[in-house]
C-alpha cells in the first residue's frame, strides 16, 4: 500500500466515524501499535493515544461508527 493510499484510507475512515471520532481514531491507532492488549487501560497509556484514560470508555460509549460503511472503506 502506498503512503497516499494509506492517507486516503485514514481520511475516509475519519470522516465516517461520527461522534467521538478523534478519540476513536486514536484508539484504533493504539490497537494497531500495541503488541499485547489485556485491557482498555493499557490502550490509554499507548504513546499514540493522546487523551486521558477515561476517553477510551467515553469513545466506545459515545461513538457509534457505521459498521457497514467502515467495512467498505
Amino acid at each position: 500500500m502506498t503512503l497516499e493510499k494509506l492517507k486516503q484510507f485514514r481520511t475516509g475512515v475519519y470522516t465516517i466515524l461520527g461522534k467521538a471520532k478523534d478519540a476513536l481514531f486514536d484508539l484504533m491507532d493504539a490497537v494497531l501499535v500495541t503488541r499485547s492488549i489485556n485491557s482498555f487501560a493499557e490502550l490509554s497509556v499507548s504513546p499514540v493515544f493522546r487523551r486521558q484514560w477515561s476517553s477510551v470508555y467515553e469513545a466506545i460509549q459515545d461513538g457509534n461508527p457505521p459498521r457497514t460503511e467502515l467495512t467498505g472503506v
